[in-house]
């Protein structure tokens, strides 16, 4: 649909000038009527859900996942405690792996989005932001939330079997997180935000 700053009809076929449309508005083909472009993603619903998705980020990972009770005996786990289980059984590689999906991506996309987002609001996008915006096209699909809780809970159906299991609250916020980061990704457009980040600086609504 879009190479640079044109738009093509993909009915008709007709060719457009693309302009920055504000949240809500939607582009329609003169010609026969189909819809050619979104309004722009809400980007302070965007901020909101990536500051959200922070906090939750920061209890997923502070407090206990999961109890798990066995004759007596109860052991807590944390997303924390499990990544360096791997490390103390001689698994460098995998804790590694793990490490960066489930901790630093994560992380580092939250705050990628809420620095690119104030950047905008506050018109100080700099070499930073595009950055983070170039990085972001191609690190985003490396979050990887959603696949570290369907393992965690793939393993839990093993051992109930076994063991009693108690959620924590890191568990619950883990859970609220990955849907708060689906959020995330649906309100803000990256397209969108790198069509803004190179429009001329007069040409820029306030967000």
């Amino acid at each position: 649909m879009l190479h640079r700053e044109l738009l093509v009809c993909p009915y008709c076929d007709a060719l457009y000038q693309r302009k920055a449309l504000r949240p809500g508005e939607n582009a329609y083909c003169t010609d026969c009527g189909s819809k050619i472009d979104d309004g722009l993603a809400d980007f302070r619903k965007a901020f909101i859900y990536a500051l959200t998705a922070l906090i939750l980020f920061i209890v997923a990972n502070s407090f206990p996942f999961i109890t798990l009770s066995m004759g007596g005996d109860a052991t807590t786990i944390s997303v924390f405690s499990s990544i360096k289980a791997l490390f103390d059984n001689d698994l460098h590689i995998l804790g590694v792996v793990v490490f960066m999906l489930i901790i630093i991506m994560p992380l580092w996309y939250l705050l990628a989005v809420l620095w690119v987002i104030i950047s905008f609001r506050y018109r100080f996008l700099n070499d930073i932001s595009h950055n983070f915006l170039h990085w972001m096209t191609h690190m985003a699909p490396w979050n990887m939330l959603e696949v570290y809780l369907i393992g965690v809970i793939v393993t839990l159906v093993k051992i109930l079997q076994l063991a009693s299991v108690t959620f924590e609250p890191g568990f619950w916020a883990f859970c609220a997180l990955m849907f708060c980061s689906v959020f995330v990704t649906l309100s803000f457009d990256l397209s969108d935000a790198v069509f803004l980040a190179y429009e001329p600086e007069e040409n820029r609504h306030d967000y």
